[in-house]
């Protein structure tokens, strides 16, 4: 599909503004719509399969949306209020969202990772009434965690409200688990809770609900520190589904999705469950956290065509497979049914993909781009884009969505100048939940919203991304962007992957530093990487720190948390007595 140029005296003017108006009308769908058409149209075909052998197909899926979500109704919910999920990838997980919303609830999203005061104050600012949690993870178990929140828990009446001064907004606990806990719903039990008298309430639940109105709280990444609830409704996250499987090319057949991203964030619900919906494909969850090993045991078990994951992830599968292969020579073989790659969160190195399409024989690598504010993607590549395209771009914008790139005054810049990207159009959140200024601040003249990221639109329509413009670093007023220096460490063959972020320093402001991972029994040191910068970066932008690291900080989805590798090393360095 070529790009369309859609705003003819802009492209005049050269300006870095960019609409794809799309060849197809947006949906005016619910959640609800797709679940029923995908039921009616494959019944049999498998839904969903985890580790362990758990398995439902669309139509067993279907009866277990309609009981759990009538159960919910039987508890006393009313139509908008928030029941929030805090569990690993389970199957549970995904009736609990699929019920939440098909009862004219909204589903709020927590982390599994979370500690105490985490979900603490997800719960406070999502005002979450009913909380499903799951039974462990890691090292957590979460009834345990929720018992030192509220330790008066062990002693209540779950079939009473819970009444609890420090969560206020809180009254019922379901825990997705076989034993019966004290204070909490069994979510087996709830499946049945529904009677025919709440089928009624259910549909008229779903008579009321209008695709505009909010379904879901998705809480950004945190990868500045900060944590906002996106409010998301059917309409954002059905078109952002709809027009993302239409590029992948998912609805020509039927595809089985390896999911090793988590479900809590738009990636997971979006992208998998919402994408695997309307395409009628299988999602498959290989382990309850990110395990390369398992993942390959997944896609070779389970046939996967389609394997969804952060770069990381494919650096690691890509580590595990050559691994295997002198005690199996015949891995390649056995993941031979992988067709596409589906690759986000982060960015992703013309190098990995070179290797991913070297190791898998993916027929296509795609690369999407966007945040949890736009429901997530606003870019995502063509099916047919080269791989040179493919590796040096983040794809065309997706149909219906605007975008525009502009300067520190809020001005457009031209075409392949850097500045930060602004998205419009459908998939925009309708707010930060109860947190106005953060949402004031969020947008550009109440329609825009701010990216944070500092990017290039090209002529054509497809863009790159610089960098965010919080990581700039600016070493005595010079400007200096991290993804030029991290391109270049990344191109040392001893060198496995490369973060690059400011310190703070006295005389300067802020200087050069790096964290970077290397290749397995590599001998690399600081005084060969510097000498392999001369000649290669100015002088000024040579780290003046260097830390090699087993892994970076991140979020639950795999994004690099670049703020804290700056405090760890500024604490390292006490430069804050």
């Amino acid at each position: 599909m070529k790009p369309k140029i859609t705003n003819e005296a802009q492209q005049r003017e050269k300006l870095s503004y960019w609409k794809n108006s799309g060849e197809e009308p947006l949906k005016n769908w619910k959640i609800s719509d797709i679940i029923k058409e995908a039921t009616e149209k494959y019944p049999n075909r498998d839904a969903i399969c985890a580790f362990g052998g758990s398995r439902l197909t669309y139509g067993e899926s279907f009866e277990k949306i309609e009981s759990l979500a009538k159960g919910l109704l039987a508890l006393g919910l009313n139509k908008g209020d928030h029941v929030g999920i805090w569990a690993p990838n389970i199957v549970e997980w995904y009736i609990s969202f699929l019920a939440i919303i098909r009862a004219g609830l909204v589903a709020v999203n927590l982390n599994p990772l979370y500690e105490c005061p985490e979900i603490e104050l997800a719960l406070k600012k999502s005002q979450v009434k009913v909380l499903i949690m799951g039974e462990s993870l890691n090292e957590r178990n979460y009834y345990q965690m929720f018992e030192k929140l509220m330790p008066e828990i062990a002693g209540h009446d779950f079939t009473k409200s819970i009444n609890c001064s420090r969560l206020p907004h809180l009254k019922i606990l379901i825990s997705i688990t076989a034993s019966h806990l004290k204070g909490a719903y069994r979510w087996i039990d709830i499946l049945s809770m529904g009677t025919s008298e709440y089928k009624t309430k259910l549909d008229q639940m779903e008579a009321e609900t209008n695709v505009h109105d909010i379904c879901n709280i998705q809480f950004t990444s945190g990868t500045t520190g900060t944590m906002k609830g996106a409010m998301l409704s059917h309409f954002n996250v059905i078109n952002n589904s709809y027009f993302t499987s239409k590029r992948m090319l998912l609805r020509e057949k039927h595809h089985t999705i390896c999911l090793q991203v988590p479900f809590f964030h738009t990636f997971g619900t979006v992208l998998g469950i919402l994408v695997a919906i309307q395409s009628g494909a299988t999602i498959v969850l290989p382990s309850l956290k990110f395990s390369p090993s398992k993942s390959i045991d997944a896609i070779i078990k389970e046939k996967c065509t389609v394997v969804y994951g952060t770069p990381t992830m494919f650096t690691d599968l890509i580590t595990v497979t050559r691994k295997r292969l002198p005690n199996d020579p015949s891995i390649y073989k056995k993941l031979s049914s992988l067709e596409l790659a589906l690759t986000s969160g982060a960015y992703c190195t013309p190098e990995l993909f070179k290797e991913m399409k070297k190791v898998f024989n993916f027929k296509r690598i795609q690369s999407g781009y966007g945040m949890t504010e736009v429901s997530p993607i606003a870019f995502y590549s063509q099916p047919d884009d080269s791989m040179e395209v493919a590796t040096t771009t983040v794809g065309y914008p997706l149909d219906h969505v605007e975008i525009k790139v502009i300067d520190e005054n809020d001005r457009l810049v031209p075409f392949g100048t850097p500045g930060e990207c602004c998205f419009k159009g459908f998939g925009v959140m309708r707010g930060y939940f109860n947190d106005p200024e953060m949402t004031r601040k969020a947008f550009l003249n109440n329609e825009w919203i701010r990216s944070g990221d500092r990017f290039i639109l090209l002529e054509n329509g497809y863009g790159q991304i610089v960098g965010r413009i919080k990581d700039t670093i600016n070493r005595g007023g010079e400007n200096i962007e991290p993804v030029d220096i991290e391109n270049v460490l990344a191109a040392h063959p001893d060198v496995e992957s490369v973060q690059v972020y400011a310190v703070s320093d006295e005389r300067l402001g802020e200087v050069v530093a790096c964290s970077l991972v290397k290749y397995e029994n590599s001998k690399l040191d600081e005084a060969a990487l510097r000498k392999f910068c001369e000649g290669k970066l100015a002088s000024y932008k040579i780290p003046k720190y260097i830390r090699f690291v087993n892994d970076y900080p991140r979020t639950a989805t795999g994004k690099i948390q670049k703020y804290r590798l700056r405090e760890m090393l500024e604490k390292e360095l006490n430069l804050f007595k």
